[in-house]
């Protein structure tokens, strides 16, 4: 955490809460609020993770000694059009039950968003824009009280697998291994297949995934585990593109397929190695989260079932205006929201 502003004093309804930035010295109030909201086990080592060796953000509601609500968010790199910007991921986002609705439109939901994106976001703001994944319901909120944009969804993708016959590379030229992060040489192959997906991403959004990023977002986090699977050439050593899985499954299960780190044109032998990793575990098939932009280029796949996983919220506070975000152009996927 970096920024801690002046608190605010509020008097609504004859309530007086206080509105501040939350620093290390709250993290029992802030994994209190998560169990009780998220109804999960995220410990200590979490909340450093994400807010202290993270650098994340956070605005809390407090009242007396009660933390009543929370809007966090985390840095992310992310190329506009091939061009390097600093955003706040916006996560987290928690009010306890009992407070819920309370005060109407200007809700405990609606103070920590607006002071997090008003102190954060734009051109003043250590950050140009925000963005995040809510569900339709939160998204339809934020959109109602003037704090967000809607920036489209994400897809949610699922192809069930035939054991009998799984899905083959496109030709012999290529292999799949799995990649251990414990190799000195891991963090050189993650930079070299990202160097590759960008030379193809200038024309839209897409968040860095450079050997930093891959290793804080998915090695470093102490809560949950995943799996990495090169993609190369049988007569190279270094990979073409590396695929994120989470571990193995229950059989009645689809893997969830997280990320995929390497060239755009290369995401349906990306596809087919997660779906024989599947076959290898006995998962029942596959799964992933794609943008629009990303899932028109796994069409050919004929994904066994489509919806939405989730919106995209982009704060009015950022430093876009309404034409820009119409315009979006992003590639999104399970591995840039920071709880899958």
């Amino acid at each position: 955490m970096k920024t801690v502003l002046a608190p605010e004093s509020l008097d609504i309804a004859g309530k007086r809460l206080i509105l501040r930035d939350i620093t290390p010295d709250d993290q029992r109030e802030v994994l209190a609020l998560h169990h009780q909201v998220f109804g999960s086990s995220v410990d200590a080592r979490w909340f450093d993770w994400k807010y202290v060796t993270g650098q994340g953000e956070g605005v809390g509601l407090w009242s007396g000694e009660s933390l009543v609500a929370f809007c966090g968010g985390t840095p992310r790199e992310v190329l506009d059009k091939g061009v390097s910007k600093r955003f706040l991921q916006i996560g987290d986002v928690m009010v306890s039950p009992e407070w819920r609705g309370v005060f109407g439109r200007k809700n405990p939901f609606f103070y920590v968003s607006e002071r997090l994106y008003r102190t954060r976001l734009g051109g003043e703001g250590d950050f140009r824009a925000g963005f995040g994944f809510p569900n339709q319901r939160h998204l339809r909120l934020a959109v109602k009280t003037g704090l967000s944009h809607d920036a489209g969804e994400v897809g949610g993708l699922q192809w069930l697998l035939d054991r009998s016959n799984p899905p083959a590379l496109s030709n012999w030229r290529w292999r799949s291994e799995p990649l251990d992060p414990g190799q000195r040489s891991f963090d050189r192959a993650v930079d070299r297949c990202w160097q590759r997906m960008r030379t193809g991403c200038t024309d839209g959004w897409v968040g860095v995934r450079d050997a930093n990023y891959v290793r804080w977002r998915f090695i470093d986090r102490p809560d949950k585990h995943y799996r990495f699977l090169a993609l190369r050439r049988p007569w190279r050593s270094e990979p073409e593109g590396l695929a994120v899985l989470a571990l193995p499954v229950a059989a009645s299960e689809a893997l969830p397929w997280l990320d995929w780190v390497g060239p755009k044109d290369l995401l349906h032998e990306a596809w087919a190695i997660g779906m024989q990793q599947a076959c290898r575990d006995g998962s029942a098939g596959l799964t992933t989260w794609a943008s629009p932009a990303m899932a028109d280029l796994l069409a050919r796949t004929r994904p066994t079932r489509k919806g939405t996983a989730a919106g995209v919220g982009v704060p009015t506070a950022s430093a876009l205006t309404t034409a820009e975000i119409g315009a979006l152009n992003a590639w999104w996927t399970g591995g840039d929201t920071d709880f899958l």
